[in-house]
């Protein structure tokens, strides 16, 4: 029994490589299978179809960032400094599954509908965000704002970056791939957004005999 299930690993890991490097509909079973070092029946033997393997590619590495994202959005403490802690969380899978943010792009490009398991992810995330921006304005801390967009806004900004990699390297001459620059980056990404969200109170208006209404020729 351990063999069928070892051949159904290696399939996932080497769909994962085909489809972020090709695409779904350009990667190719006799790609993924010899990846594998399986034959060419064998994704129809595990998983059905082509289709399915891709379904079980997201789920392999998406699902435990949402397990954890829903698992901090429901956790006590400011939600500011919650958001922070899924930004961080959210980074850290990011660069452990490198894959992963360029299959999440080539979908959102890509002019056929979303997957169910892709557009199921991505709502469990978003409502994760969502839900800790609400609290965050319902106290006060966090401005308002269309809560999704802003939910969308903090997702978006790691992911940018992540695919960003050798643009950063070109035009930077840092390396994302060092430990010490990614380090920076969440920091980065996270007073960044922390910035953005906080309910800052207006400065109050100039008084009127003050700043912008100056006497001229020594007049009261």
């Amino acid at each position: 029994m351990k063999q069928p299930l070892e051949i159904r690993d290696r399939l996932i890991e080497a769909a994962r490589e085909s489809f972020a490097q090709y695409g779904f509909d350009a990667a190719s079973v006799r790609d993924i299978t010899a990846r594998a070092h399986a034959n060419l029946g064998a994704i129809t033997y595990h998983f059905g179809t082509k289709e399915a393997l891709y379904h079980s590619v997201i789920e392999r590495f998406a699902v435990p960032l949402a397990d954890k994202l829903a698992a901090i959005s429901v956790e006590t403490g400011p939600p500011l400094e919650r958001l922070s802690t899924a930004l961080w969380t959210f980074m850290d899978h990011i660069w452990q599954h490198p894959e992963m943010p360029r299959l999440i792009v080539r979908e959102l490009a890509s002019d056929r509908p979303l997957p169910e398991p892709v557009a199921r992810l991505i709502r469990r995330n978003m409502e994760s965000f969502t839900r800790m921006v609400k609290e965050g304005q319902a106290d006060g801390s966090i401005r308002p704002g269309e809560p999704h967009l802003m939910a969308m806004s903090i997702a978006g900004q790691p992911l940018f970056l992540a695919i960003a990699g050798r643009a950063i390297r070109q035009a930077i001459g840092t390396d994302p791939g060092d430990p010490a620059i990614r380090t920076l980056i969440a920091e980065h990404v996270i007073a960044n957004t922390k910035a953005a969200l906080a309910n800052v109170p207006a400065a109050p208006a100039a008084h009127a005999a003050g700043f912008g209404n100056s006497t001229q020729d020594g007049e009261p």
